[in-house]
C-alpha cells in the first residue's frame, strides 16, 4: 500500500519530514537538482539564535565604531555573517529534508556543522569584537585546551558514528538535534586555537596547529574507512524510513563513509594549508608559543647572566640585549670546538 509523508516539528522547532508507514517505502520525490534547490523546512528556534547573532554581532562593531576604536576588519563580518548563513542553509535546505532518509546527505550536513560552519563563525572574532582580549578563566581555558579538543571532536564522530549512536537517532527524535549540537560545539572548541584570528586562551604556535590538524584528520579518515569497510548497516531501522528509488542501505552508508574521508580530508587539508600561509605571513613574528619562548627567553638569560648579571636581561627584550646574545654565540662557538667525546661527557 503506498505510504504518505507528513510533516512535524521536531524537538527544536524545526519542522521536518516526518514518515506514516503504511508500506514500507517513504514517499519523497526523488533527489534532483531541481528539488535539491526547492525543498526547503522550518526550524524557529534557529532562525531567532541566528537573528540574535546577526543583529548582536553588528551592534557590536556599530559600538566600536561609535567609540572611535579602529575599524572593525570588513573580513571578520562576512565571516560571521557566513557562518551563519551557512548554518540555516545546512538546517533548512533539502540537505535536512533528504539527510533523514540519505546517509550520504546526512554526512554533508555533519561536515557544514563540525568544520565549515565552525571555522567561519572563528574567523568572525566575535571573542575578539565584544571582549577585546581571550577570556581568562579556568573553565574556558580547560575545555579550549587543544589536547583536550582533539579528543573531544574525535569521541564525538566515532560515537556518533561508530556505536549504537545512528540506531538510537532513526528511533529518538531528538538525538538528532543533539548529534548537531555536538558538532557546532566540539568543531567550535577544536579550531577556535587553531585556524588564527580569534584571541584564544591557548596561543599555540603554527607547528602545533599544523600537527593537532594532522592529527583530528585521523579522525575524519578512522570515521570515513570503518564505514566504507563495515559489511553491515549500522542503523538497521533506517530501512523503514528508506525510498525506493535510493541507493541500498548498506551502499548508502559506504558512499556516507566516502563523503566523510574525502569529504573530511580534504577540508581538514585546507585549514593546514591555511595555517602554513598563516605561519609564512607571520615570518620572524612567529613564535614558538608562550611555553617554550619562556623556556628560550629564560635560556638566554640564564646563559647570559654568566658574564654581566647586572647588565645582562635589562633590555625589555632579551632578544634584543647584546651582551646575552653574545653570550650566547661564544657558549656555541665554545661547544663546536669541543671534541666530541667533551660533548658527550
Amino acid at each position: 500500500m503506498p505510504c504518505r509523508v507528513r510533516w512535524h516539528r521536531g524537538a527544536l522547532g524545526s519542522r521536518v519530514a516526518g514518515i506514516s508507514l503504511e508500506g514500507r517505502a517513504l514517499d519523497i520525490p526523488p533527489l534532483t537538482w531541481h528539488t535539491a534547490m526547492t525543498t526547503w523546512t522550518s526550524a524557529p528556534i534557529v532562525d531567532v539564535v541566528a537573528a540574535i547573532a546577526v543583529v548582536g554581532y553588528l551592534i557590536a562593531v556599530a559600538r566600536r565604531a561609535r567609540a572611535g576604536t579602529p575599524g572593525w576588519p570588513l573580513y571578520a563580518t562576512a565571516s560571521w555573517l557566513s557562518g551563519v548563513a551557512v548554518l540555516l542553509v545546512s538546517l533548512h535546505s533539502s540537505i535536512e529534508v533528504y539527510g533523514h532518509t540519505l546517509l550520504w546527505v546526512h554526512m554533508i550536513q555533519h561536515l557544514l556543522l563540525i568544520m565549515v560552519v565552525p571555522v567561519l563563525l572563528i574567523w568572525g572574532q566575535p571573542v575578539r569584537l565584544i571582549w577585546g582580549a581571550a577570556p581568562a578563566g579556568r573553565l574556558v581555558r580547560w575545555l579550549t585546551f587543544p589536547v583536550f579538543t582533539v579528543g573531544f571532536y574525535t569521541a564525538v564522530l566515532v560515537i556518533t558514528h561508530l556505536t549504537g549512536f545512528p540506531e538510537l537517532m532513526a528511533t529518538q527524535a531528538g538525538v538528532h538535534h543533539l548529534e548537531q549540537l555536538l558538532y557546532l560545539v566540539s568543531g567550535y572548541l577544536l579550531f577556535w586555537p587553531l585556524v588564527g584570528g580569534e584571541a584564544s586562551p591557548w596561543p599555540v604556535p603554527h607547528i602545533v596547529r599544523f600537527a593537532l590538524l594532522a592529527l583530528a584528520m585521523g579522525a575524519d579518515t578512522l570515521v570515513g574507512v570503518a564505514l566504507m569497510l563495515t559489511g553491515h548497516p549500522l542503523a538497521p531501522s533506517t530501512a523503514m524510513m528508506r525510498p525506493g528509488w535510493g541507493p541500498t542501505l548498506l551502499g548508502d552508508q559506504n558512499w556516507a563513509g566516502a563523503i566523510m574521508w574525502v569529504g573530511g580530508d580534504g577540508l581538514m587539508m585546507v585549514l593546514m594549508l591555511i595555517v602554513v600561509a598563516q605561519w609564512s605571513a607571520a615570518g620572524s613574528r612567529a613564535r614558538l608559543g608562550d611555553w617554550l619562548e619562556s623556556a628560550r627567553r629564560q635560556s638566554l638569560a640564564t646563559i647570559g647572566s654568566g658574564a654581566d648579571h647586572d647588565t645582562v636581561g635589562a633590555s625589555r627584550d632579551i632578544d634584543e640585549d647584546e651582551q646575552a646574545r653574545a653570550a650566547y654565540n661564544r657558549m656555541l662557538a665554545e661547544l663546536n670546538r669541543r671534541p666530541p667525546q667533551s660533548r658527550n661527557g
